[in-house]
């Protein structure tokens, strides 16, 4: 999907999940004409980055704790992210 229907479809604006790009929180594939290219399973990853986000933590560590993340509501051990943490 594009990213104007992923936006619509997370109440995200279009920017702000490019930024989520820059940041490595989402990927997207480039098509021949240079768009970004989101996969179905994005909605959800934005959904809990969103969720992440209002919960307090920085994209720093979002990122860390991302791939930990199963339904969304669950999280799973995430090696290192306690340990990375608490020293930064």
């Amino acid at each position: 999907m594009l990213v104007g229907e992923l936006s619509r479809r997370t109440g995200v604006s279009e920017r702000l999940l490019r930024y989520y790009e820059r940041m490595e929180l989402i990927h997207s594939q480039r098509r021949a004409n240079g768009y970004r290219d989101y996969d179905e399973q994005m909605v959800q990853t934005v959904r809990r980055i969103r969720a992440l986000l209002a919960a307090g933590l920085p994209t720093r560590i979002i990122r860390q704790v991302l791939p930990c993340t199963f339904d969304g509501a669950t999280l799973r051990p995430c090696p290192g992210v306690l340990t990375t943490s608490a020293t930064s």
